[in-house]
C-alpha cells in the first residue's frame, strides 16, 4: 500500500499535490497497488487531470480524506480512470466549481467500482474565453466501449450549468454517454445502486442520471443489460432519471420533488417558472423496465413516468410504482404515466394519487394492458385513451381490475380508437 503522506502529499488544504499523488498512481498502477489516502485535504491542479490506470485501487478514509480542485486555474476532467480493474473507495472528490467534470471513466475501460465516496462541485468557467465556458457539467461521466461499471452508495451532488450550450443549460449528476465523434458503442453492464444524487441544475436540463445512447439516433441502438437502482434523488431540477437507451431496469429508486411553484428556468427563459418538476423517470427507449419506483414530494410532475416523446417505443413494463403529486401543488397539464408513441406495454398495480390525469396515451399506442393499478385523481381523469393529434389513434389495449376515484371520468375513449376493452 502506498500511503500519499509518507510519498509526499501534504493535504493541508493548501500546498498543490498534484505531482505526488499523480506518481504515486503511477507507481501503483505498475504494481497492481493501493493508493491510501489519510486524512487531509488534498489540493489538485484543477488543468492536471489526474490518470489513474489499470489494476490501481484508491482508498481513504470517508467524508475526511479529500481530493479537491485548486481555488486557481480550470480544468475539464479533474480524474480520469482509464483502463480494467480500479476500485475508488471511501474519497470524496470535489471539483471545487473549478472543472466541468469531476471523475470521468474512459472509453474502453471495464471492471471499475466507486464506492462509499462522494462527487461533488462541478460547473462551468466564468471566463467567455475559457474551453470550459460551455459544454455539458458532470459530476461522473461513463464513455462508451466500457462494461462492468459499478457506481455504488456513493453521493453526487452539486453539479450546475451556469453556461447555455446546444440551446439550454445542461448539467447530469452522472451522464453514460460515448466520446464525442467516435465510433464507441454505449456501455454495457453498468449498475448504478445506492447513490443518493442531489441538487443537478438548473430547471433548464439538469437530470440526476442521463444514460445517452447515441447510436438510437440511426436505430442502431443495443441492449445494455445496465440497472439504475435502489437510489435515492432531491433537488434534481429537471428529472432525476432519462434513459435513451435499450434494456434497462429503473427499479426500486426513492425520487423527491422538493419544489412548489419556485423552480425557475435560468437559461434563455431565464426567470420564467417551471414545472416543478418535468419528470421523474423519462424513458426515450424500448425493452426497459420501471419497477417499484417511490415517486413523491410536495410538488408535481409534468409526466411523473414518461415513455416516448416521438420515436416509436416497444416493449415496456411500468409495474408496481407510488406515484403522488403534493396536495398544495398546480395539477393543470399534469400526469402520473404518459405515454407518446408505444406498442406493446403493460401497466401494472401500480398506485397514483393526484394529478390532472393518471394514465394517458397521447399519441399512437398499441398492444397494451392497463391492469391493477390504483388511481386517484379527484380533480381529473383516472386513464384517459384521448389524443389531440391528427391521425393518432389507440388501440388493441385491455384495461382491466383498476380501482379508479376522479373527479371528471374513470375512463375515457374516443370514438375513433380499435378493440378498447374495459372489465
Amino acid at each position: 500500500m502506498i500511503d500519499v503522506k509518507r510519498a509526499g502529499a501534504r493535504g493541508d488544504g493548501k500546498t498543490d499535490d498534484t505531482a505526488v499523488i499523480q506518481r504515486a498512481l503511477q507507481q501503483a498502477a505498475q504494481s497492481k497497488d493501493t493508493v491510501y489516502f489519510p486524512d487531509g485535504v488534498y489540493i489538485i491542479d484543477p488543468a492536471r487531470t489526474l490518470s489513474i490506470g489499470t489494476n490501481t485501487s484508491i482508498i481513504g478514509n470517508g467524508k475526511t480524506s479529500v481530493i479537491k480542485a485548486a481555488s486557481s486555474g480550470f480544468g475539464w476532467d479533474m480524474i480520469r480512470v482509464q483502463g480494467s480493474n480500479i476500485n475508488i473507495n471511501n474519497v470524496s472528490l470535489d471539483g471545487n466549481n473549478r472543472v466541468n467534470r469531476v471523475l470521468a471513466i474512459g472509453g474502453g475501460s471495464s471492471n471499475i467500482v466507486i464506492n462509499n465516496s462522494s462527487v461533488a462541485n462541478a460547473t462551468h468557467s466564468t471566463d467567455r474565453k475559457s474551453d470550459y465556458y460551455a459544454g455539458v457539467v458532470s459530476g461522473i461521466v461513463i464513455y462508451g466501449n466500457t462494461n462492468s461499471i459499478t457506481i455504488s452508495n456513493t453521493e453526487i451532488y452539486n453539479i450546475s450549468a451556469i453556461n447555455v450550450s446546444q440551446g439550454s443549460l445542461i448539467a447530469r449528476g452522472i451522464f453514460v454517454t460515448t466520446t464525442w465523434g467516435s465510433t464507441e458503442k454505449i456501455g454495457k453492464k453498468i449498475l448504478i445502486s445506492g447513490c443518493y444524487i442531489h441538487h443537478i441544475s438548473p430547471a433548464d436540463d439538469g437530470d440526476g442520471i442521463y444514460y445517452e445512447d447515441p447510436a438510437m439516433d440511426n436505430n442502431q441502438g443495443e441492449n445494455t443489460g445496465s440497472v439504475i437502482a435502489n437510489n435515492r434523488f432531491t433537488y434534481c431540477s429537471k428529472r432525476a432519471i432519462k434513459v435513451y437507451a435499450l434494456g434497462m431496469q429503473v427499479q426500486s429508486n426513492q425520487i423527491e420533488n422538493p419544489f412548489l411553484n419556485n423552480n425557475y428556468y435560468k437559461g434563455t427563459k431565464k426567470g420564467t417558472l417551471a414545472p416543478d418538476m418535468y419528470s421523474a423517470i423519462s424513458i426515450y427507449g424500448s425493452n426497459n423496465v420501471v419497477v417499484n419506483n417511490i415517486i413523491s414530494g410536495v410538488g408535481s410532475f409534468y409526466a411523473a413516468i414518461e415513455v416516448s416523446a416521438g420515436d416509436l417505443i416497444e416493449n415496456t413494463l411500468i409495474q408496481g410504482n407510488s406515484i403522488s403529486m403534493g396536495d398544495r401543488s398546480s395539477i393543470a397539464g399534469t400526469t402520473a404515466i404518459r405515454l407518446g408513441n408505444i406498442r406493446g406495454f403493460q401497466l401494472l398495480n401500480n398506485n397514483i394519487s393526484n394529478g390532472e390525469r393518471g394514465v394517458w396515451t397521447w399519441q399512437n399506442a398499441d398492444q397494451g394492458v392497463i391492469q391493477g393499478n390504483s388511481i386517484v385523481v379527484r380533480k381529473g381523469t383516472g386513464i384517459d385513451l384521448t389524443t389531440y393529434l391528427s391521425g393518432y389513434v389507440q388501440k388493441n389495449i385491455t384495461c382491466i381490475g383498476n380501482n379508479i376515484t376522479a373527479g371528471k371520468a374513470k375512463i375515457v375513449i374516443p370514438p375513433r380508437a380499435i378493440n378498447i376493452v374495459v372489465k
